[in-house]
C-alpha cells in the first residue's frame, strides 16, 4: 500500500455519490467498510436518520486515544454544465483530481482512512488507540451525524483531527459561531392602491434590518478577540490575498481580518407578500450572523430583541458558539510540529469563517484541530478538484501527528 493508494481512494470516494440532500452515505459507508474488512479492523454502524449512516472503527484499547474524523457528504454539484469534467468523475487530470467533494471532503477523509490503514498493525501493538469516524450529514449541520454520536456518547478521546481543507501547510485551530436567526414582521392589510388603510409588513422589515445592521455594526466596535486566537486570525486573513487579486476584489487582507473579528451579517432569504396590489401583512428575514471568539450568539440575540422590540419578533434558527483549540493544547502542538517536520517550512495557522463538525468535539471538552488537504476557496465550487501532491504531502503530516501523538515510531 505505498502513498499513491491515497489518490486512487480520494478518486473512488469522489465517485460516489453523496450530495446532500438527500445526504445518502451507505454507497461510502460500503466502500469504507470493504477496505476495513480487508485489514481486519472492526466497526460499528449508527444511523439517526434514514439511509444517512454513520461508521466508526476503533484500533488498540490503550491511552492517549487520537479521534480521526472526516464526513462523507458531499454538497450538490449544481449546473452539471459548468463543468470540465462530470462531477462524479474522479477524474485525474494533471496531478489534480476533480470531482464535487475533491476538497471538501473526499480528499481529507481518503486521507485519514489511508493513514489509519498503514498505521493499524503498529497501533494494535501499541499503548494508545485511534478511533475513525467516517460521518454523515455535516453540510447540513451536523444533526444525523457527528452530533448524533457526541449526543449518545459513542465518541470519546484524548484529542481530535478533523480533515477538513485547512490546505497541507496550515493548521486550524477554532471556527466562528453560527447565529442564524429568523426576523418577522407584521402588518396590517388594505388594498395597494390604498395603502395609507394597512401598515405594510415590508416596510417595517426595512426598518428591522437597518436597525439590526446598526446594531451589529455598534457590537463590532466592542469585541475583543482572546490572545490565543489573534495571531490566528492573522495568519489566516493573509490566505485570502491570492483570490483577493484573481476576483479582483475592491477589499484588502486587513478587510478580511475586520471582518473574522467581527460579526457577519448577511441577509439571506426574504419572504413577504401574497399579491402586488395587496399590502402585505406578513414578512419573514433569515438572516445568517457569525460570531468570532469572544462573542456569544445568545448575546447577539438578545441585543437583536431588545433594539427590535415593538417593531419586530426574533427566533433562533441555528446556533453553534465559536469555539478553538489552544495552541498550548498537545494535539495542536504536535500538529504544528509536524508539519513543519514533513514540510520542512513553517506552518500557518488557521481560523474557520464557516462551521464544522469540530464544535461537537470541543463542546464536550476534546481539544481539536483541523488538518487536510485542499484549498477552502475550492469547496462548493464548480470544477472543485485537489492536488495530488496535497494528498500526498498532508497524508504524511497525518501520520506524523497519529504516531507522535500515540507514542510510536511509525515503521
Amino acid at each position: 500500500m505505498d502513498e499513491d493508494f491515497v489518490v486512487k481512494v480520494t478518486s473512488d470516494l469522489i465517485k460516489i455519490n453523496s450530495q446532500n440532500p438527500p445526504g445518502y452515505t451507505k454507497g461510502v459507508v460500503d466502500y469504507i467498510k470493504d477496505l476495513l474488512n480487508d485489514n481486519g479492523i472492526k466497526f460499528e454502524i449508527y444511523e439517526f436518520e434514514k439511509n444517512k449512516q454513520n461508521l466508526i472503527a476503533k484500533i488498540g484499547n490503550g491511552s492517549p486515544t487520537l479521534i480521526l474524523n472526516g464526513h462523507m457528504d458531499v454538497v450538490p454539484p449544481g449546473d452539471e454544465s459548468k463543468w470540465i469534467y462530470d462531477p462524479f468523475s474522479g477524474k485525474i487530470v494533471d496531478d489534480k483530481i476533480f470531482g464535487r467533494g475533491a476538497t471538501d471532503m473526499k480528499g481529507g477523509l481518503a486521507t485519514i482512512l489511508v493513514a489509519t490503514l498503514q498505521l493499524s498493525d503498529i497501533i494494535e501493538k501499541s499503548t494508545g488507540s485511534l478511533i475513525f469516524v467516517a460521518s454523515a450529514d455535516e453540510e447540513v449541520g451536523g444533526h444525523a451525524g457527528m452530533q448524533g454520536l457526541v449526543k449518545n456518547n459513542l465518541i470519546k478521546g484524548d484529542a481530535a483531527l478533523i480533515a477538513e481543507p485547512s490546505g497541507y501547510n496550515r493548521v486550524s485551530i477554532g471556527e466562528k459561531g453560527l447565529c442564524q436567526t429568523k426576523i418577522l414582521t407584521k402588518g396590517i392589510p388594505s388594498h395597494g392602491s390604498m395603502p395609507i388603510l394597512g401598515e405594510n409588513a415590508i416596510l417595517n422589515m426595512y426598518k428591522a434590518i437597518n436597525i439590526a445592521k446598526e446594531t451589529i455594526d455598534e457590537l463590532n466596535s466592542k469585541i475583543i478577540i482572546p490572545n490565543d486566537v489573534e495571531f490566528a486570525i492573522k495568519e489566516t486573513s493573509k490566505t485570502y490575498e491570492s483570490v483577493i487579486k484573481e476576483k479582483k476584489l475592491n477589499i484588502s487582507v486587513e478587510d478580511i481580518e475586520k471582518q473574522l473579528k467581527s460579526v457577519s451579517f448577511n441577509p439571506g432569504v426574504i419572504k413577504g407578500g401574497s399579491k402586488i396590489n395587496m399590502v402585505p401583512d406578513y414578512c419573514e428575514l433569515e438572516l445568517d450572523m457569525r460570531t468570532p471568539p469572544g462573542c456569544k450568539c445568545e448575546n447577539v440575540r438578545n441585543l437583536l430583541k431588545n433594539k427590535l422590540n415593538g417593531i419586530a419578533e426574533i427566533y433562533p434558527i441555528d446556533t453553534s458558539e465559536s469555539n478553538f483549540t489552544s495552541t498550548e493544547e498537545r494535539i495542536t502542538k504536535i500538529a504544528l510540529n509536524s508539519v513543519e517536520k514533513i514540510l520542512n517550512k513553517k506552518p500557518e495557522l488557521h481560523i474557520e469563517s464557516g462551521a464544522t463538525d469540530g464544535r461537537y468535539l470541543r463542546a464536550i471538552g476534546i481539544p481539536t484541530i483541523i488538518y487536510g488537504p485542499g484549498e477552502l476557496f475550492l469547496a462548493h465550487s464548480y470544477n472543485e478538484y485537489v492536488k495530488v501532491y496535497d494528498l500526498k504531502m498532508a497524508l504524511k503530516v497525518t501520520k506524523n501527528i497519529i504516531t507522535e501523538f500515540l507514542n510510536i515510531k511509525s515503521s
